[in-house]
């Protein structure tokens, strides 16, 4: 039985996780997107483990096992994804969508706005090099991909006009 009772999204002998991000064509609804956000950090590890063991296949998605500088640029914008982006971007979806009777145009548009201060860090940050974690396009940079894509499905388009150097919007939209 797996932890929560959800069926794994990826078996590997005897590991078996589960989650949202790896899995395509997922669409908001009010009940079941609730069950998506759930799964979000089980999909971090899926990515995580993946780029991990196929490593030495295809474009390395992880900073070399030696480069501690790396890691630490790694880590810090996974960290941030997690608990500034997608944290912002589920308000925004929560008011907006999984609790209706709970909107307020107002209290949104606040949410909206400070997710859009979030991003305007990262955006400052991708202007002087090409991906969050330096020159290599790494899983990193993968992490922020479904927020974005919920977030234009959820009709934040206005993503798009303000994302000077968000690769991660553009390639989510």
């Amino acid at each position: 039985m797996m932890l929560f009772g959800q069926i794994p999204a990826l078996e590997d002998g005897s590991l078996r996780l589960y989650g949202m991000h790896l899995l395509a064509g997922t669409r908001l609804c009010t009940h079941s997107s609730l069950a998506i956000i759930q799964l979000a950090a089980e999909s971090r590890a899926i990515a995580r483990y993946l780029s991990s063991k196929y490593r030495d296949q295809g474009n390395d998605l992880l900073p070399a096992v030696d480069d501690v500088q790396g890691w630490a640029l790694f880590e810090k914008f996974a960290s941030v994804e997690y608990s500034q982006v997608f944290d912002a971007a589920l308000q925004v979806l929560y008011l907006k969508f999984f609790n209706p009777h709970l909107w307020d145009e107002i209290a949104t548009q606040t949410r909206v706005t400070k997710l859009h201060a979030k991003l305007d860090v990262l955006d400052k940050i991708l202007a002087t090099q090409d991906y969050l974690g330096g020159a290599e396009f790494t899983v990193v940079d993968i992490l922020y991909m479904p927020a974005m894509q919920m977030l234009r499905q959820a009709g934040q388009v206005c993503l798009r006009a303000a994302c000077k150097h968000r690769f991660f919007v553009e390639e989510s939209l």
